[in-house]
C-alpha cells in the first residue's frame, strides 16, 4: 500500500486515525498501541502474505533474542552475534544471493542457476532496525518487556517500508507515554501539512523530474547512446527525482507519525546545499549515515588509528553503504565513488585546515559538491555498467549533442498543464526548453528555499525569516491548492500511482 495511493489516503488512514483516537480516548494508551499494531500489520500484509509471514517471523525471533541477550548475561555476546548473523543471513539470502551466484558464474565461466527471489518490501530497513535493537539491548542490558510494543516498533507503518531508519531509543519510549491516543490539534495540523508537502514533492516534483530522466536511462539500457544535452539533462533530472522522491516519502512518514502523536527523526536537511561531500553525508539520508557511522565506521576504528587507516575505514563504510542499497555492482561503484570523494575531501581539509570559507568559497564548494553528486548518481540509476558507460560517454561529448530523448519528458508537464487550459509544445527545441526550465526551477528550490522542517517547525531558521508556515487560513489555502493539484493529477487525471524509489531497496 503506497502513501500516495487513494486507498491509503481515503480509506486506510482515516479509519486508522478514527480507531486510534476513539480507543485511545475510551480505553487508554494500551488500546491505542493495539490499534496501531493491528493497522501496521494489515498495512504490510496488504502487499504480500509471504512478506508478512517472513516479517512476522523476524519480529518474533528478534524479540526472543533480545530477551536472551538481556536475561542470560553469561552468553549475551553469543546471543548478540547469533542475532546479527541470523538477520544478515536473511537479507543476504533474499537480496544478495542472486548477485553472488551470478558474479561467481561470470568470473569462473560456470553454469550455475541464478536464483531470482522476490525481494520482500522494506527488508533492508526492518532488518537493520532490528539489528540496532539487539545492539542497544546488549549495551543497556535491558530489553523491551512487551511483545506488543516491540512488534509495533518494528512494524509502525509510517517508517516500515522505506524509513527513516529508527533506533529503539527513539521510538519505544513514545509507546509508554500516558498521553498516547489523546488528540493534539496543533501537532495534528503540523502532521497533516508534512504529509501534504511530501505528497506534493513525490507526485509533482519527483514524478515530474522522472519524466525527463527515465527515457534517457531506459534508452541507454537498451544500448542507445545519449547525446551531450540528453545525458546531462537526464543525470540532473534524476538528481532532483531521487531527492524529492525520498525526502517526500520521509516527510510523509514524519507527518503520519505526528498525526498519531509520534515523533520520527528527520532524514534530510537540504543536502544539495552542502558545501562539501562531508557535509552532504551529514544532510542526506541522515538516519542511514548515523547507522553506518555507529555500527560500521566506528567499530572499524574510525579516525583513531591514523590517517591512512581512516581512509580505509571510510572507503569500506561507503562500499557497504552502497551495497546496502541494492544487489547490483553499480551500487557498490556508487558507494566507492562517494568513498573516494570523502577521502579527497578529508585530505583537502588536512592541507587547507578548518578555515571557514568566504561567500565565493561556499558557492564554489556547493557547485562542485552538487556536480560530484550528479556524476555519482549515474551509477546509482543505471541498470548496469554498460548503460552507465553510455551515459558517461554522452556526458563527455562522445556522441552527438542531442537525440531528443529526454525532451519526451515535456509531454508529462504539457499534459499536467493542459488540465488547467495551458498547452505547451513538445519535442526539440520546445521540449528541451521545457526540460531546461524545469531543472532550473528545481535547482532554485533546492538551493534557496528552506526544507520542510525549517519551513514548518523553524528548525535551523532565523527568527526574521519571512517564508515560514503558520496555521493561518492563507497558508491552509495555498497548501491545499498545491496538494489538491497533486492529488487530482494522480487520482482523477492519470489514475496511476508510482512507487517510491526506495521501495526496491
Amino acid at each position: 500500500m503506497l502513501f500516495n495511493s487513494p486507498i491509503f489516503l481515503l480509506v486506510f488512514l482515516p479509519i486508522t486515525l478514527a480507531a486510534f483516537y476513539l480507543f485511545g480516548r475510551l480505553r487508554g494508551p494500551a488500546a491505542a498501541v493495539w490499534v496501531l499494531l493491528v493497522a501496521s500489520l494489515f498495512f504490510y500484509a496488504y502487499s504480500s502474505l509471504f512478506n508478512f509471514a517472513l516479517f512476522s517471523a523476524t519480529v518474533v525471533a528478534n524479540f526472543l533474542l533480545g530477551f536472551a541477550i538481556a536475561r542470560v548475561s553469561w552468553s549475551a555476546r553469543a546471543w548478540l552475534i547469533c542475532g546479527i548473523i541470523l538477520n544478515l543471513c536473511l537479507i543476504g539470502t533474499f537480496k544478495y544471493s542472486g548477485l553472488l551466484v551470478s558474479s561467481i558464474d561470470r568470473l569462473f565461466s560456470l553454469t550455475f542457476v541464478v536464483p531470482h527471489l522476490l525481494l520482500p518490501i522494506g527488508i533492508s530497513f526492518y532488518t537493520f532496525e532490528q539489528i540496532s535493537y539487539l545492539m542497544e539491548v546488549r549495551a543497556s542490558g535491558r530489553s523491551e518487556p512487551s511483545f506488543v510494543r516491540y512488534a509495533l516498533f518494528a512494524s509502525f507503518f509510517p517508517h516500515l517500508i522505506a524509513g527513516p531508519i529508527i533506533r529503539p531509543h527513539q521510538l519505544l519510549p513514545q509507546f509508554h507515554v500516558p498521553t498516547l491516543g489523546r488528540f493534539d490539534w496543533p501537532q495534528f495540523s503540523v502532521g497533516v501539512t508534512f504529509l501534504l508537502f511530501g505528497l506534493f514533492k513525490k507526485v509533482i516534483l519527483a514524478d515530474g523530474s522522472a519524466a525527463f530522466a527515465t527515457p534517457v536511462f531506459s534508452a541507454a539500457q537498451a544500448g542507445a547512446p545519449p547525446g551531450l544535452f540528453d545525458a546531462w539533462g537526464a543525470a540532473i533530472a534524476y538528481t532532483f527525482q531521487i531527492y524529492f522522491d525520498f525526502s517526500g516519502y520521509s516527510d510523509m512518514a514524519v507527518g503520519l507519525g505526528l498525526m498519531f502523536g509520534i515523533r520520527l527523526p528527520f532524514n534530510f536537511n537540504s543536502p544539495y546545499q552542502a558545501t562539501s561531500i562531508i557535509e552532504f553525508w551529514r544532510r542526506w539520508h541522515m538516519t542511514l549515515s548515523l547507522l553506518l557511522r555507529d555500527y560500521v565506521y566506528i567499530p572499524l576504528g574510525g579516525n583513531q588509528k591514523g590517517r591512512w587507516r581512516r581512509y580505509v575505514n571510510i572507503m569500506l563504510t561507503m562500499l557497504i553503504g552502497g551495497l546496502w542499497h541494492g544487489a547490483n555492482w553499480t551500487f557498490v561503484a556508487w558507494g566507492g565513488l562517494h568513498g573516494l570523494f570523502l577521502m579527497v575531501n578529508h585530505a583537502w581539509r588536512a592541507v587547507r585546515g578548518e578555515r571557514e570559507p568566504n561567500f565565493a568559497g561556499r558557492w564554489a564548494g556547493r557547485t562542485v559538491t552538487l556536480l560530484a553528486v550528479i556524476i555519482a548518481w549515474v551509477f546509482f540509476r543505471a541498470d548496469g555498467f554498460a548503460a552507465a558507460r553510455l551515459m558517461f560517454g554522452g556526458m563527455v561529448g562522445q556522441n552527438k549533442w542531442l537525440t531528443g530523448t529526454s525532451a519526451q519528458g515535456g509531454a508529462w508537464l504539457s499534459k499536467l498543464l493542459s488540465y488547467g487550459g495551458i498547452n505547451l509544445p513538445v519535442g526539440w527545441p520546445a521540449g528541451g526548453l521545457v526540460e531546461l526550465l524545469w531543472c532550473m526551477g528545481m535547482l532554485i528550490i533546492v538551493w534557496t528555499l528552506p526544507n520542510t522542517q525549517q519551513f514548518l517547525l523553524g528548525e535551523g531558521r532565523t527568527e526574521e525569516a519571512r517564508l515560514a508556515w503558520k496555521p493561518t487560513p492563507a497558508w491552509a489555502a495555498a497548501i491545499g491548492i498545491s496538494c489538491g493539484m497533486a492529488f487530482t493529477y494522480v487520482v482523477v487525471a492519470e489514475n496511476r500511482v508510482s512507487e517510491f524509489i526506495y521501495f526496491i531497496f
